[in-house]
């Protein structure tokens, strides 16, 4: 997966902390649903109960961005594969600034669109 030959210092640089950034969002995730489960209400809503209600959405609505944040990253970590650094780049800066705040992603999305195969003209192949 990361053994690309042909592409650029900057390139391999950005996709490799992009993947870096999808596992520890992915590890992420695992921890706040961790968290979820340890502060859910059981039994009645009593004491303990309804104070917990209130931290549990925030960390609802924390691991649904944290998945809207995943899941543009792995869009971005696809399309460094196809080598279109420019998209790669553009949705993983996209996904560093959805809460939580992702610096790695951030960088790596700026190392890919800083890349020599970003800033080269596409050419579109020659008529049959």
């Amino acid at each position: 997966m990361l053994n690309s030959g042909t592409m650029s210092a900057e390139a391999k640089i950005g996709r490799i902390l992009i993947l870096v950034s999808v596992v520890i969002g992915i590890l992420a995730i695992i921890f706040l649903g961790s968290l979820i489960m340890l502060a859910w209400p059981s039994g009645g809503m009593n004491g303990f109960g309804i104070m917990m209600v209130i931290p549990v959405w925030i960390l609802i609505s924390l691991v649904l961005l944290k998945l809207a944040g995943l899941a543009l990253g792995i869009t971005a970590l696809y399309y460094s594969g196809k080598n279109e650094l420019t998209m790669a780049g553009i949705l993983a800066a996209v996904s560093s600034v959805l809460p939580p705040l992702d610096l790695i992603m951030l960088i790596g999305g700026i190392f890919c669109l800083i890349s020599r195969e970003a800033n080269e003209p596409k050419m579109p192949p020659p008529p049959p």
